[in-house]
């Protein structure tokens, strides 16, 4: 298969060329060359490198991450449990997460309970109130 230009890697993974530019800038992805007019060139594992991205980025890994993840891939002495550490450290910021969208739904659930949900005033809003006073500096 011939090189792809970005237009057509876009196409094929659904990702818009200024990203693809930005993967490139971040040294995620690399052009395999270019041509006289200065256009880049992929080659055609470019599209599996993409899809990895994307994969990861549903995964909530930082671009950072994934760099790491794609050194690893690549490495001829990389193996599972250095995956499975990268993982697990994922997975512990998914729980930390989950804890506070919880708390963050049980104060919206308490604001919303609170809203008179009539014509008052937004000045007497006890969910504006709220944000107002959550503000620090």
């Amino acid at each position: 298969m011939q090189q792809l230009t970005i237009g057509k890697l876009a196409e094929l993974t659904g990702v818009s060329a200024d990203t693809l530019r930005y993967y490139e800038k971040m040294k995620l992805l690399v052009a395999a060359s270019r041509t006289k007019a200065g256009y880049r060139l992929y080659a055609p594992d470019a599209v599996r490198v993409v899809r990895f991205i994307r994969g990861a980025k549903e995964l909530s890994f930082t671009l950072d991450e994934i760099r790491q993840l794609l050194t690893l891939k690549t490495s001829d002495t990389s193996t599972c449990a250095q995956i499975l550490k990268h993982t697990e450290a994922k997975l512990k910021e998914a729980e930390i997460r989950i804890r506070e969208l919880k708390e963050i739904k049980k104060v919206l659930q308490t604001l919303a309970a609170q809203c008179p949900a009539d014509d008052t005033s937004v000045d007497c809003c006890p969910i504006l109130d709220h944000i107002s006073k959550k503000v620090t500096l």
